[in-house]
């Protein structure tokens, strides 16, 4: 009996063993199938995208001299910026974004919108080569389908497509239960607006509520997306710069710019956003959350463009980011507590920009990567923490060439060369003029250029100095650049063949896998494996003997 006792005993110790074991698929199957089909594994509930406390930035590329798409891509990273808005599906960019982490927000642009809303197969093929090409590595989370439409009256046959199109797009992301993973907007500019002030005031135009917004603003009620909008206190300020106080826009008023109803407005941009919320309220959808899509400040315009300068830009933004990304400071006095996603316009200065002279210049970077001024995208650092701003100009149209017969030699043999010593920001300025306004060759310094190594803002300042200087000496322009430029009797390309023997001189922003990537793939992989060889294993216990 004894021996009989240890045998049941032992057989009904395996036997709770073996059922607690094939438990486990139940368990670790789902998370399985979730490990290895990231994506497209189903909904997962339609709950607002983009949570995170982070800042995200405009990539837009209207521009002849930017670095390529991984180059720029790279840049972002290593600025900490946690989520980029782009302004088209071009594949480069798409590709380049893969496996970085980022969040990405893609367009389908105001002139694809008409093609999208014709079918539903047209929509198919639009997502196929634009989002199912790319997803899940390029983590899109939403697709901002026209941006600013309602802005131009012209385009009004398109404003009658702009639900079609969205519903056509929802249509064919619900193909692959991709819904609630990747939501659908549209961005809109203040002009949607017929009244912004005081902020209770806010209201939609009115030929725009009943066929437009209404609409729109019930899809993204129901699909838990963000309404999107372009928020410029700039353009505000600048419209009346004397009656509105310049602190006001740079979030450092110290008493209310404005009280309304009790709530007390400290920055313009809390004052626009409340309007858009108020306006919001008044059509029945005040509970649909906005999103910044843009908002900056320009670091430099035409003459006639007032406070477009490094100084308000950099507190614009600095400022501007604290504020996003506080885990306590959220939301507006109209909704507290309410994060708001926020884009910052934008990457890069782009040269070819059309419009006023502020245009070409809203960008965090200048075209060869290097900051136009220090920012620190995790808003931890306090406005005097940063480094003293340089009062160095910045070039906007071209000087007009003064004579000096002492400097300007008649014979040859004088190059202009860049000052040692002299400030990046400096420099920076100075070279944008040279190889912009001032008609300086330039292109030999592009990557691949015959003159782009050594790659150091000292010596690409150098080369472009000379050229604009070799042009124009004969017509009295002079080597100076605001005090960046000097007269050698020494040729450059000497010093630059000798620096080249002794450095290897290559592009600052290396292609490299970042380690927590790695480390991030390697064990969601190792995960899968275990919880794959635990169901094969309980697969095989149920296997009667």
């Amino acid at each position: 009996m004894g021996a009989s006792g240890r045998g049941q005993g032992g057989f009904w110790r395996w036997e709770f063993l073996r059922r607690i074991v094939v438990l486990l698929p139940l368990l670790l199957c789902p998370a399985l199938i979730s490990c290895q089909t990231p994506g497209r594994s189903g909904n997962a509930g339609s709950a607002y995208r983009m949570e995170k406390h982070v800042m995200g930035i405009n990539y837009g590329r209207i521009a002849d001299n930017l670095p390529s798409p991984d180059e720029a891509i790279q840049r972002i990273m290593d600025l900490k910026i946690g989520r980029v808005k782009i302004f088209n599906s071009d594949a480069t960019v798409l590709s380049a974004l893969a496996n970085t982490g980022l969040e990405v927000v893609s367009a389908l642009p105001n002139e694809d919108i008409p093609g999208v809303a014709q079918s539903q197969w047209a929509a198919d093929q639009w997502v196929k080569k634009n989002v199912l090409a790319y997803y899940p590595a390029t983590n899109i989370v939403s697709i901002v389908v026209g941006n600013e439409l309602f802005s131009y009256p012209s385009m009004k046959p398109t404003w009658d497509k702009l639900m079609t199109a969205i519903n056509n797009v929802h249509t064919s992301l619900a193909k692959d239960n991709l819904t609630s993973r990747i939501k659908l907007s549209s961005a809109v500019a203040l002009d949607v607006l017929a009244s912004s002030y005081p902020p209770s005031a806010g209201s939609f135009r009115e030929e725009l509520v009943g066929p437009y917004l209404q609409p729109l603003l019930k899809f993204l009620y129901n699909s838990q997306s963000h309404f999107y909008v372009n928020v410029y206190p700039y353009f505000a300020w600048a419209s009346d710069p004397n009656n509105i106080p310049l602190n006001y826009a740079l979030f450092g008023a110290s008493t209310p710019g404005v009280v309304d109803n009790g709530k007390a407005y400290y920055n313009m941009l809390d004052g626009q956003l409340d309007a858009v919320n108020a306006a919001l309220q008044k059509v029945g959808y005040g509970q649909v959350r906005l999103a910044i899509s843009e908002t900056g400040w320009p670091t430099a315009g035409d003459a006639n463009q007032a406070g477009c300068n490094l100084a308000n830009a950099a507190t614009y933004n600095r400022r501007l980011v604290r504020k996003m990304v506080s885990p306590t400071n959220v939301g507006t006095p109209m909704r507290p507590g309410v994060y708001i996603p926020t884009f910052i316009f934008a990457l890069f200065n782009e040269d070819q920009k059309t419009g006023q002279g502020t245009e070409k210049h809203w960008g965090l970077l200048y075209p060869n990567g290097t900051n136009v001024y220090s920012i620190d995208m995790t808003g931890m650092l306090s406005d005097g923490q940063y480094s003293p701003l340089s009062d160095n100009p910045v070039f906007t149209s071209a000087p007009p060439p003064t004579f000096s017969p002492g400097l300007v030699p008649s014979t040859s043999g004088t190059w202009c060369v860049a000052k040692s010593g002299i400030g990046q920001e400096m420099l920076q300025g100075a070279l944008d003029f040279a190889c912009g306004a001032g008609g300086a060759d330039c292109q030999p310094l592009q990557a691949g250029g015959s003159c782009f190594n050594p790659n150091t803002i000292h010596d690409h300042s150098s080369y472009a100095f000379n050229s604009y200087y070799q042009k124009t000496k004969a017509a009295g322009g002079s080597c100076n650049f605001g005090g960046a430029a000097m007269l050698s009797t020494t040729d450059p390309s000497k010093l630059v063949a000798q620096s080249s023997r002794n450095f290897v001189i290559t592009w600052p922003w290396p292609q490299v896998v970042f380690e927590s990537r790695r480390g991030e793939s390697g064990l969601a992989y190792s995960a899968s494996n275990q919880a794959l060889v635990l169901c094969i294993i309980s697969i095989l216990l149920m296997v009667p003997s």
